[in-house]
């Protein structure tokens, strides 16, 4: 099924750059609710989400021939998370998330950018991920960078579902103990942690 899915997206990708706009229409099909879901999580709010998915989709098309995608998936979650981040700091969206509550956390992830740029909080963030065991790296990293269910990482890692669930608890464990709570939150709600 995984390999289904690759074989999909080189086929989305060829017909998106030879400028045939049935791949942007078909690109759209296949992920414009999971990519709704994925920024719904954090903003719970039906408005902004809907818009945030039909700005990542449309400059898609209109970057097409400027920008080289080695994973459509991974591009397009990546994509819809920094609209997300970028949503939530812009001034007016902050003070109303602060003030519903609904992401108290962001108030200690904008202390942690006063003493933190992004490039140390990443390169923080690598090397937590270094610490951990091997299985757990992997799991991690297929789960959070690849945007791959548990079920997907069983079934290419050649585990059982409940051993994924088991890694990636330990992985998440160690790495809020590597890189302190404030940290932490800060940089698993910006990969969709769920």
């Amino acid at each position: 099924m995984f390999t289904q899915a690759i074989l999909m997206d080189e086929a989305l990708l060829s017909l998106l750059e030879s400028d045939d706009e049935s791949g942007l229409k078909l690109i759209y099909d296949q992920y414009w609710e999971q990519l709704y879901l994925a920024a719904f999580s954090i903003l719970r709010d039906a408005d902004p989400c809907k818009d945030i998915v039909q700005d990542v989709l449309l400059q898609l098309w209109v970057r097409r021939a400027e920008v080289k995608i080695d994973s459509l998936k991974s591009y397009l979650f990546t994509a819809v998370r920094y609209k997300v981040l970028t949503y939530i700091k812009s001034a007016n969206n902050r003070k109303v998330f602060i003030e519903d509550g609904e992401l108290e956390r962001l108030a200690g992830f904008d202390l942690m950018k006063d003493r933190l740029n992004e490039q140390d909080v990443e390169k923080l963030l690598e090397q937590g991920v270094a610490l951990l065991p091997k299985r757990c790296q992997e799991v991690f990293l297929l789960s959070r960078m690849e945007f791959l269910s548990n079920k997907e990482i069983a079934s290419r890692m050649g585990i059982s579902v409940k051993t994924v669930e088991a890694q990636m608890s330990i992985a998440l464990k160690q790495l809020r103990i590597v890189m302190g709570e404030v940290l932490f939150l800060a940089c698993v709600s910006s990969l969709f942690l769920n």
